[in-house]
């Protein structure tokens, strides 16, 4: 079939303009997608096509242009769609965002399927971020496996559960212990749902910690109360030092630094880093690539050599070791880790090499290094590569003993990791596990369809959704598609 249509393009100048699409082809055949009546992009077979119904705007659909993928670009990612061929009564889909070859259902994948990590694979995807049409089309083409069925949810609380899930990810890759005291840092849109995260989990899994959220504005002292944290705090009338290291677990959602220099003072013993906004921060770059890769840094101990995430089965292998990390520390790494020495361009090389062979995974577990500028190429060793030393959920560990490599605005780094804390980061979640907590919690699913959604737009009205969706007092915008 063909189907044409017209949509708005997301310029490198933050513009949108109006650009023609067709897609054209089948789930069974595969589809060429023309934009402008040129070749946009070609999808072999396991693509659904669906109508748009709904589309939020988000932190990363406004700073697209910060982020290393081509543009223009139809983007938005977070929404609802219909299935074109169920007539009389089309069924609803939320979509997940990762184009992979699991999602496509297609057979052989990569190593990266095939330890676990299919959202991670190189070859991927991202609808309405890298190349896939988002949701702020009219239709878009969805790998078979991301469109799930929702039943017994109102579609405005059902648009949510893309960002949902990704606040979700952090909360149960940092499940706050028993007992403890977390904290939201900046609860706006994605903050208010790691809020209501935090609330579900803690309801669905009868734990026991106190949820406090931290904020600046009124209007956000209201929204955190409403989607139920247990303390509000408003930084205009208390002072982050007198709220030094309260907190176990902070999750970090504000995208500045500012915001981030405060988390590392705010954290006792994890900062959570959940977005930000690809801009350098206390002298580390590359944080969207760690937070794209899930990656957490660490300061160096022998405990940190066996890092993994929860549930996770996987032991530690090898390490690359930058050629400025002491000998002292160096022997603390035990036997049985591989220790790969030296430049980081030459690990690179043996990355490459190594990834040939089908028996090995083209990444280290681990890297071991001694200052900000490290950290960063750890994350992205060379330029123009989108490909980390270090494996997806793996940990960067930090040898913070040459005091001298943590300048200026790093010094802050080099006093949080001097008190043993880490920075972790997560990206996408389980949509599944996100339907099912918003279906056993009502009273949160409501609150964030009352409190959360603040603006609608008409399709056609794009440009000036998105321009609200930058004011303070915009919380969620939707984009609405007709009928």
């Amino acid at each position: 079939m063909k189907l044409d249509f017209q949509a708005w393009d997301y310029t490198s100048e933050d513009s949108f303009q109006l650009a023609d699409y067709a897609f054209e082809g089948s789930t069974e055949s595969g589809w060429e997608i023309f934009r402008n009546g040129e070749p946009y992009l070609k999808l072999g077979a396991g693509y659904k096509l669906l109508k748009t119904k709904t589309c939020g705007v988000c932190s990363t659909d406004l700073d697209r242009r910060f982020l290393p993928f081509p543009l223009p670009q139809v983007i938005g990612h977070e929404l609802v769609a219909e299935d074109l061929d169920d007539v009389p009564n089309p069924k609803s889909y939320v979509v997940e965002i990762n184009d992979t070859y699991e999602a496509r259902g297609e057979s052989p994948s990569d190593a990266f399927c095939e330890i676990g990590l299919p959202t991670h694979s190189p070859e991927r995807r991202v609808l309405g971020i890298d190349r896939l049409p988002g949701g702020f089309g009219p239709y878009i083409l969805a790998p078979v496996h991301a469109a799930i069925p929702f039943d017994g949810l109102d579609a405005d609380i059902a648009v949510l559960t893309e960002p949902f899930a990704a606040a979700l990810q952090a909360v149960i890759s940092s499940v706050p212990p028993n007992g403890s005291e977390v904290a939201v840092l900046g609860p706006r849109r994605l903050g208010s749902l790691v809020l209501a995260a935090l609330v579900a989990l803690r309801a669905s899994r009868s734990l026991d910690f106190k949820i406090t959220a931290i904020v600046r504005h009124d209007h956000l002292v209201n929204l955190a109360k409403e989607i139920g944290a247990d303390e509000v705090i408003d930084l205009r009338t208390t002072t982050v030092e007198s709220l030094k290291s309260r907190f176990d677990i902070l999750y970090d959602t504000t995208s500045t630094e500012s915001g981030f220099i405060s988390a590392l003072k705010l954290a006792k013993k994890e900062l959570h880093l959940k977005t930000t906004n690809g801009q350098v921060m206390c002298g580390l770059n590359h944080l969207t690539e760690l937070v794209v890769d899930e990656l957490s840094i660490l300061p160096f101990s022998e405990q940190n050599l066996s890092f993994h995430w929860p549930k996770e089965k996987r032991q530690n292998k090898n390490i690359f070791v930058s050629e400025t990390v002491s000998r002292q520390i160096i022997a603390k790494v035990p036997k049985e880790i591989n220790v790969f020495q030296g430049s980081f361009e030459d690990a690179a090389i043996y990355l490459k090499n190594k990834g040939s062979s089908a028996n090995d995974f083209p990444r280290f577990d681990l890297a071991l290094v001694s200052s900000p500028e490290e950290i960063s190429r750890a994350i992205r060793p060379i330029v123009g590569s989108e490909e980390s030393l270090v494996r997806p959920r793996g940990a960067i560990l930090v040898d913070y003993s040459t005091a001298s490599t943590f300048k200026g605005e790093s010094k802050a780094l080099l006093s949080f990791f001097k008190a043993g804390k880490s920075i972790r980061s997560s990206r996408c979640g389980d949509f599944h596990l996100a339907l099912q907590l918003l279906k056993e919690n009502p009273q949160v699913s409501q609150a964030l369809k009352n409190h959360l959604i603040s603006h609608r737009f008409p399709a056609l009205e794009l440009p000036n959704a998105y321009s609200l969706a930058r004011n303070p007092n915009a919380i969620k915008v939707l984009i609405q598609h007709g009928n």
